[in-house]
């Protein structure tokens, strides 16, 4: 009878796959899912730069040519880039995860071939806003508001359609960040502040997910 379920649970799997939905999931993921539940708290590290960088008093001194505006701006760039490497590669790792969450996991976070033609609809989006912009000669302010605004609904929009849930928390901190600069302006410190919790914010939103998912799990059993 074993041998038959664990058949039918692949047979399953593979229709979801084949039709890209989203997989049931399985009680075997809590594990994975507990381990990975605080991970995403790293993205407050781009948030802590970007706000100690506000707070500190101006300084127009050059360090190995670039200011130190500059260097945190790089820094927090590099920091985005290391956290979702790593974040990636903890996600997939072929370290005993179920296959369904690796799947599961992958489709979330877009590394499928719908999430490929995602990225280029975003990039084209993100040119075409680019260009009409220039065009226009619309101010810094406006287009830094509009800019969140646009990436924040366009992941709603895919979490919704696509029920990746995780997108939401890119999707609310971006959108309550757009909202505000108007309200603040954008060379206030004010604005680098707010620009620091809206990466705090993410992280936070991610954990909270990530708190739901496994709770939904746990219900399972």
């Amino acid at each position: 009878m074993r041998p038959e379920i664990d058949r039918l649970k692949q047979d399953l799997e593979t229709m979801h796959k084949a039709l890209g939905l989203a997989p049931a999931m399985g009680r075997d993921w809590v594990q994975w899912l507990k381990r990975d539940q605080w991970f995403s708290l790293w993205w407050c590290v781009p948030g802590i730069i970007l706000i100690a960088s506000t707070l500190l008093p101006p300084d127009s001194t050059r360090h190995g040519g670039l200011m130190s505006a500059q260097w945190a701006g790089l820094l927090v760039a590099a920091s985005m880039l290391v956290i979702t490497a790593m974040q990636m590669r903890r996600a997939t790792a072929r370290d005993g995860r179920p296959e369904g969450l690796i799947r599961e996991t992958k489709r979330s976070q877009g590394l499928t071939a719908e999430g490929w033609w995602f990225g280029v609809a975003l990039a084209v989006q993100a040119f075409l806003y680019i260009a009409w912009s220039r065009h226009y000669r619309i101010g810094l302010e406006p287009f830094w508001a509009g800019w969140f605004l646009i990436m924040g609904s366009t992941c709603l929009i895919a979490a919704m359609a696509a029920r990746a849930w995780l997108l939401l928390g890119w999707a609310i901190p971006l959108l309550a960040y757009g909202l505000c600069v108007p309200a603040v302006g954008m060379h206030s410190r004010l604005n680098g502040i707010l620009f620091g919790l809206m990466f705090m914010a993410v992280a936070l939103s991610f954990s909270l997910i990530s708190t739901l998912q496994l709770r939904r799990v746990e219900r399972q059993k």
